[in-house]
Parts: structure tokens; C-alpha cells; sequence
């Protein structure tokens, strides 16, 4: 994390120091409704205090809960994952799926969210086959950072580059894994009310978008399905972003790290009709950090600091989605990489050895029977008897 908490503050200091070099054109700020986006409320993002259409026309009724809707066409409770960011520490929640699966308990999901590389696991999650597994094997114990991304040089970021580095080698991946065939076995779940979600953060209105995948894939758009993986995926500075429709996206991790489907809707919803489902929240980072003497120089204060701050909007988006999880009376279960784990300091290494210490370290962790905690951890930030208040509310 470190390193990379070094190259992004080396990206602020050059584009300050680039800043009259180059002049990029200008852009116009796109008023193109989202025609597969809402908020994560389930609201229009250009209209924000109006319930979105898109969402209407999921759940048939205008401000229904979706996983009441989802309940009902089901007939039982259901089994919710979300997947978090976290880059190369995407390999923690590749493994840890897998070994899901061989301890025969992963359930079949009704809905997944993902967001960054939760979001380039997520297709192959929500499609859960044993061939989809062998995929997400492969995409998390044999890349390299050349498989990701290449570094743009001093031309080309005089020459006006928007980031450090250049993501077509992560496009090429994503159409590799991302294809045709995936496309119309997302729209066949769909058709059997199953849901795929994706979030990106849209740069322009500040806003987190949260896509639905499977209406993409119903529309057969195998572009903009893999664009939207690309966007959730840019992460901001290093990674350029992604422009859609004239909006620009970065990495969803910008805003929020997690992305938990069902949390939307007008009103609060009414109690489970089925009883209790499940939330499943992977978190692809440690929840929890061991303190470390900080050098008091400019670079390590200000890179630490970036750092503290990604890590508290993890946190907040965490505690928001065990309260969102227990007011749609549901069970909540989080995992996240133990501290043991040696993953390194820097989440864009892609380094090999790293990944396969993460893949192993969840695959192995998946096959305990309690590998799973019932509630966020607690830093600090929230007193102890409010999550407990949250806990006996529903």
C-alpha cells in the first residue's frame, strides 16, 4: 500500500508541476441520463431526489425494495455477495470462493455487487460454475503488472496524458475473460431473477454509479459491459479514467468500496418475507492495521495520510452496509485478509508471489466453518452501543 501511496502523491506533485505545459480541451459536463445506472439508493443520478426508472422497472413497483421483490419471485431468502476493491488483493477473494465452493457451503448468489476488483470478479462469481472458478483462478495467480497496465512516459504526460500509467493491457484482459458467451449466460440469470450489480465513481457529478450488469447483458452491449468493468477498475491518477456517454468514471473505491445490492427503495422495507437471507460482504484488504512509527517526512506524511483515508472510507462503507443488512432484516457476514498474510504494501504490484499467498491464504480460510464474522470491526468510530442498538433493531 505504501508504494502505491507513493506514486499517487508523485502523480499530484507532477501534475502540479506539469500543470502549464500542456492544455488539455475542455469538456462540457454530459446531462445523458444513465441508461443502465442509478444511485445506490436506487435514485436518478442526475435527478436525485427521484426514485430512478431503471430501478422501477426491475422491481415492477415504484420504491420496492428490490430483495423483497427478488423474495417473493424466489420464494425463499436470499444469498447476497458483495465484493470489495483492493487490486492485486483481489486474489484473497478469488481463493477464498474457490475454497467456498469445495467445502460444499457456497450457495448459489441471487445478487452480487462488486466494485474495482471486486467488480472483474464479480461476472464470474455470479455465474459460479467450477469452469467460472478455474477463470477467476487464472486471472488472479497468473498475471503480472504487465497483464495490467504500462507506464506512460514524461512525453506522454507533457503531451497532455490524464495518468500515470496506461490500461490497455487490463482491456485486452478483460475481453478475454469478458466475452460473447459470458454476456448471455448473465441475461439467462437474469431471466431467472438473479442480479448483477457493478459500482463506478462518476468523476463529473461526484456521484457513485451503481450499473446494472444484467440489463446490459439482456441488451447484449458486450462494450459498454466491459467498459463499465474497466471503469470500476481505473484507479484515479495512476489508471486514466473512462468516459461513458460523455461521463467520466474512476476506480467505484474512489467514493465507495462496497456495493451491496437490495439497499435501495423509497421506504423502509418490511420484514424478510421468507425470513433472514444472507449478506456476504468479501473485503479484498485487512480490516485492521498494526500501528507503525511514521518518519515525519513530506513525502511518508502525506502518502500515509491518502492512505488513512482510503482506509476510514472502507470502513464507513462497511458499517454502512452492516446497518443497510440488518434493516433489511438479513445476517451479516464479512471475511476480510488476515494480518498475517504477506501481501506487500503496494495493491497495483500484481506481484505474482504476493497473489498466490492471498488465493492460498482464502482458499484456505473458506474451508474453515467459521471463518466468517457477524459485524464490522469496530475502530473507534461508531460507539459500541449503537452497533449493538443495530444489532437487536430488526
Amino acid at each position: 500500500m505504501r508504494q502505491t501511496k507513493f506514486v499517487v502523491l508523485s502523480a499530484f506533485l507532477t501534475v502540479l508541476l506539469l500543470a502549464g505545459c500542456t492544455s488539455p480541451p475542455e469538456r462540457v459536463l454530459s446531462e445523458k441520463a444513465p441508461s443502465y445506472a442509478t444511485l445506490p439508493n436506487g435514485f436518478d443520478p442526475l435527478n436525485p431526489t427521484q426514485p430512478s426508472a431503471l430501478y422501477a422497472a426491475v422491481t415492477s413497483t415504484p420504491g420496492d425494495n428490490i430483495v423483497r421483490y427478488l423474495e417473493r419471485k424466489h420464494g425463499r431468502p436470499l444469498n447476497l455477495l458483495s465484493l470489495s476493491g483492493g487490486g492485486q488483493n483481489g486474489a484473497f477473494g478469488a481463493g477464498f470462493l474457490i475454497g467456498w465452493r469445495e467445502s460444499g457451503r457456497r450457495p448459489q448468489f441471487d445478487a452480487v455487487g462488486g466494485v474495482s476488483t471486486g467488480a472483474l470478479l464479480a461476472t464470474h462469481a455470479f455465474l459460479g460454475t467450477p469452469a467460472d472458478d478455474m477463470r477467476l483462478e487464472e486471472m488472479y495467480t497468473k498475471v503480472t503488472k504487465d497483464d495490467i497496465y504500462r507506464d506512460n512516459g514524461i512525453i506522454d504526460i507533457l503531451s497532455g496524458a490524464d495518468s500515470l500509467r496506461n490500461t490497455a493491457p487490463l482491456r485486452a484482459l478483460i475481453a478475454k475473460y469478458i466475452t460473447a458467451e459470458e454476456l448471455k449466460r448473465v441475461a439467462a440469470a437474469f431471466a431467472e431473477n438473479r442480479l448483477l450489480v457493478v459500482g463506478t465513481t462518476n468523476i463529473d457529478y461526484g456521484q457513485t454509479w451503481v450499473w446494472n450488469m444484467s440489463l446490459i447483458a439482456k441488451a447484449g452491449d458486450l462494450k459498454l459491459y466491459r467498459k463499465v468493468l474497466l471503469a470500476s477498475a481505473s484507479f484515479p491518477i495512476v489508471f486514466p479514467p473512462v468516459e461513458i456517454d460523455g461521463h467520466l468514471f474512476v476506480d467505484g473505491a474512489a467514493r465507495s468500496n462496497v456495493v451491496v445490492p437490495g439497499m435501495g427503495g423509497t421506504q423502509k422495507p418490511n420484514p424478510p418475507i421468507h425470513g433472514p437471507g444472507n449478506v456476504y460482504l468479501i473485503d479484498n484488504g485487512r480490516s485492521k492495521h498494526p500501528p507503525e512509527a511514521l518518519r515525519r517526512a513530506l513525502g511518508e506524511v502525506a502518502a500515509t495520510t491518502i492512505g488513512v483515508m482510503m482506509d476510514q472510507s472502507m470502513q464507513t462503507a462497511l458499517t454502512r452496509s452492516y446497518f443497510g443488512t440488518k434493516f433489511l432484516g438479513y445476517t451479516f457476514n464479512m471475511v476480510a485478509i488476515p494480518d498475517d498474510v504477506e501481501i506487500g504494501k503496494d495493491p497495483l504490484a500484481f506481484d505474482p508471489k504476493q497473489m498466490r499467498a492471498a488465493f492460498d491464504k482464502g482458499r484456505a480460510l473458506a474451508m474453515q466453518p467459521d471463518s466468517w464474522s457477524t459485524a464490522p470491526p469496530n475502530v473507534g468510530d461508531i460507539p459500541s452501543w449503537a452497533l449493538e442498538a443495530i444489532k437487536l433493531a430488526n
